[in-house]
């Protein structure tokens, strides 16, 4: 990046990419790493977003110093939902779906592969307390929050609960039975 900032005609210019560089990164890497679920392509989104503010240092030195940060975010943020929908080109896939795809578990990525037949039997033979977790999440569509809300626990036991029965789903699908985690 410093060799890039060499480049700019005016150290002024030079000195304030730097600065908003180190008071932004962080929070654009992170910006672009939760949209793009890829840290080397979130690092590529970051770099191409200032080598852009770079090209178009007029219109950052113009705007007022409180509002670069959310600029710079609102950049990032852009180049990496472009950089998801030309993944969509290549794979064939909506935007929404890459999303939901990447935020996948791994369980929930091989429940997808079986046969709703398969996932039905194995949910009746799930205790009680998997099969409410399930409903909550993918029948009634509840947040984290609301269904430990719900069970009086914390969102972490939540998503180890979904974790738990997901895998149980699998164990019985493979036809090892279920043993409660």
């Amino acid at each position: 990046m410093i060799l890039l900032l060499a480049l700019l005609d005016s150290e002024a210019d030079a000195a304030l990419l730097s600065d908003l560089f180190d008071k932004t990164y962080h929070r654009m890497k992170f910006t672009a790493v939760k949209l793009l679920h890829d840290e080397s392509e979130a690092e590529d989104a970051v770099q191409d977003t200032f080598i852009n503010c770079m090209r178009h240092i007029e219109t950052v030195r113009d705007l007022a110093p409180d509002a670069r940060p959310y600029y710079l975010l609102t950049a990032v943020k852009r180049n990496a939902l472009n950089r998801l929908r030309d993944k969509k080109r290549l794979t064939g896939l909506t935007q929404e779906e890459m999303i939901e795809d990447t935020n996948a578990s791994v369980e929930e990525k091989a429940i997808r592969t079986l046969t709703l037949e398969q996932v039905h039997d194995a949910f009746k033979q799930l205790p009680e307390d998997f099969k409410d977790v399930l409903r909550y999440k993918y029948l009634l569509d509840l947040s984290d929050r609301e269904i430990a809300k719900l069970l009086g626990v914390g969102k972490a036991s939540v998503r180890v609960y979904l974790m738990r029965a997901r895998k149980a789903v699998l164990k019985i699908c493979e036809g090892k039975g279920h043993e409660k985690a």
